[in-house]
């Protein structure tokens, strides 16, 4: 599902950047655009931005679910086990 909105956003002129640790975010003039800096793939990289979201990731909690009573197969951090159409 991620995936699937990434590439929806992607083609509505969204800019990922992808693998990548910020390190600075400034905004010189208030009413002005954010300028990260980021390191990606060990190149220290600076762009000019009107908004900036992170994604980071997140825990699955699943254990207590009993979900291998109905059929679903997880992984072992708790996310589900899924093919290329799920």
């Amino acid at each position: 599902m991620a995936n699937r909105i990434g590439d929806y956003m992607g083609k509505h002129h969204t800019k990922f950047i992808n693998q990548a640790t910020p390190s600075r975010l400034e905004r010189p003039d208030p009413e002005g655009r954010i300028h990260v800096t980021y390191n990606q793939g060990g190149e220290e990289k600076t762009e000019e931005y009107d908004t900036v979201l992170f994604a980071i990731g997140r825990y699955a909690v699943t254990a207590n679910l009993n979900l291998d009573k109905a059929g679903v197969t997880c992984e072992k951090n708790g996310k589900f086990k899924v093919n290329e159409q799920e």
